[in-house]
């Protein structure tokens, strides 16, 4: 029953982007674009597709460099205007068409984005899990998926798995990788999952297209934990960015996603300026300037970007506009 509740699922979604690909020309020719900001995130970045068939990493929608700067071109072509975080202080054209590329965790193969980002003259923002890249130690959630792939396990109870897993705290989930995997497992297996080491992050901050932010040092779901843990987490994810950069972070990206008001009230005391969420949709101008302020961030994704693209232009995402038709309905029907 769930399996054919999944193939229903998958195939609303992909019908609504192949809908969508006749459907948003039309759509956008009579909604304007202007005075929005799109903001989109990434993981990993494969060279190729035989590279991500080594499995050394969970997936996570990770696309390939050709595919990247197809995203970048593709939002160029539309004239969209690259921004990072320091543009969002500094302030820039209301009117304007925007777009923002960011990266979550802190994957060393990320220097491949940084090459193509500095080529184009386009800003991108890396959120860092400290902890990761003081200790070179290989993110948990690869350990249970490329571990548990070579046992044979199906990428249905990886998943499931992963997804017990973020109920708990970091040290819970230490401790079951520790347990389950031994300790050798936190040790990366190439430069695919390994996260960048401190001197590589001491370098690449004097690239004038990389900005850093916070990504709490133990990739935390802060969900998970109290208004005086996450605090700590906080500040000290900021305090072993100032000692590699220089700088403190202005902007966090919650861990998962995961926030709610407890999370809100910490980050703003903290002094952060911005925060981004994993909530897909458009921001809309002004962007204000007072108090924290909670970004949308859609997932990029491996489909073909005239079509993912399109959808995240009129402020949706296929599997989104999916999911809220059916709830709507469902709401109707009740």
């Amino acid at each position: 029953m769930n399996y054919l509740k999944s193939k229903l699922d998958d195939f609303g979604a992909s019908f609504f982007e192949n809908l969508g690909y006749w459907a948003n020309p039309v759509i956008l020719n009579f909604k304007k674009e202007e005075k929005h900001l799109l903001v989109f995130y990434f993981h990993g970045l494969f060279d190729s597709i035989n590279e991500k068939k080594l499995n050394h990493v969970d997936p996570q929608n990770n696309m390939t460099v050709g595919q990247f700067i197809d995203f970048i071109d593709y939002f160029l072509n539309h004239n969209y205007k690259f921004v990072g975080v320091e543009d969002l202080i500094h302030g820039f054209g209301n009117n304007e068409r925007c777009a923002m590329i960011t990266f979550d965790d802190g994957y060393f193969n990320n220097l491949r984005a940084i090459e193509i980002l500095s080529k184009y003259k386009i800003p991108g923002v890396f959120f860092i899990s400290t902890k990761n890249t003081i200790e070179n130690k290989a993110f948990w959630w690869d350990i249970v998926y490329k571990y548990r792939f070579k046992q044979g396990v199906t990428t249905e109870n990886i998943a499931s798995e992963q997804s017990w897993l973020k109920q708990f705290k970091h040290s819970f989930i230490d401790q079951y990788i520790l347990e389950t995997f031994g300790i050798g497992a936190f040790t990366p297996w190439s430069d695919l999952d390994r996260p960048f080491n401190k001197d590589e992050i001491q370098q690449l901050a004097t690239n004038r297209y990389v900005s850093f932010g916070n990504h709490t040092h133990n990739h935390s779901i802060l969900t998970n934990y109290t208004k005086e843990e996450i605090k700590e987490e906080l500040n000290l994810c900021n305090r072993m960015l100032f000692e590699l950069t220089g700088t403190f972070p202005n902007a966090i990206a919650f861990p998962n996603g995961n926030f709610n008001q407890t999370v809100l009230e910490a980050t703003e005391e903290e002094g952060f300026r911005y925060a981004f969420t994993t909530e897909p949709g458009r921001n809309v101008f002004p962007i204000a300037n007072n108090k924290l302020l909670a970004l949308n961030r859609y997932m990029t994704n491996t489909t073909k970007i005239n079509r993912f693209g399109g959808a995240c232009r009129i402020g949706n995402r296929p599997d989104t506009l999916y999911h809220d038709l059916k709830m709507h309905v469902k709401r109707i029907i009740k």
